[in-house]
């Protein structure tokens, strides 16, 4: 018995491989290996991949019910394209959430270890920040949010967060890159929370983090609106 439950627990813990592959082009989508923009060619992928026209086409739909593609007849596969308003709606969204998580985590009654586990990744933004690798930040930041998300105890919240958290990480990951003084800020920000967490207090924490996302709405939103002007002026 031991073993065939062993074998069909191994058997459910099997991924779809389009969902893998989904996975793996989400990631190079967030870090712009396929930028805003590009055609999204199968047979390349394919064999970067190591996976048929199948799993690639399944992976293809997933992306496009996450918001990271658009498909169209005769034209194909793109990557979407950032804009100011989309970076508005998603922050609109994540805002209150994330200042939801934070409460949440203040108000469990291990929070002091919870914060502990977030202040390593915090010192791996800090270690990021001495060393000049603003991109190692982000990877730290990305670990963080999704361990907060994690040990929330709420299963609802953690799926939307979740949902969002796939386009908002492309924002947060052209910020990073191209602008050295969001991860000061961000180091800053994460900081508050953590320690309003540590401290178990549950209304200053959802505060403190509302004002985190807003903050790096503010500056990543600026960023977006000096490209637009730049692109605009070049043509």
């Amino acid at each position: 018995m031991t073993d065939t439950m062993t074998q069909l627990n191994a058997q459910l813990n099997l991924r779809p491989i389009g969902l893998e592959v989904a996975d793996r082009l989400e990631a190079a989508i967030v870090r712009e290996t396929f930028p805003p923009g590009e055609k999204l060619r199968e047979v390349e992928i394919c064999a970067q991949f190591g996976v048929s026209r199948s799993p690639l086409r399944e992976a293809f739909q997933i992306l496009e019910n996450r918001g990271l593609v658009e498909r169209r007849p005769r034209i194909g596969t793109r990557v979407t394209e950032l804009s100011v308003q989309t970076l508005d709606e998603i922050t609109l969204c994540r805002a209150p959430l994330e200042a939801a998580c934070s409460g949440l985590l203040a108000a469990l009654p291990d929070h002091a270890r919870v914060a502990a586990a977030l202040e390593v990744e915090l010192d791996a933004m800090r270690a990021a920040q001495t060393s000049g690798d603003p991109l190692a930040g982000f990877e730290a930041n990305v670990r963080m949010t999704l361990l907060s998300h994690n040990r929330c105890g709420n299963g609802v919240l953690v799926r939307l967060l979740s949902q969002l958290d796939v386009s908002a990480l492309r924002y947060r990951y052209r910020a990073y890159r191209q602008m050295p003084q969001m991860l000061t800020s961000m180091i800053t920000s994460n900081a508050e929370m953590v320690a309003e967490i540590r401290a178990g207090h549950v209304e200053q924490a959802r505060s403190v983090t509302e004002q985190l996302v807003w903050r790096a709405w503010e500056t990543t939103r600026q960023l977006f609106l000096d490209s637009e002007m730049h692109k605009s002026e070049d043509a």
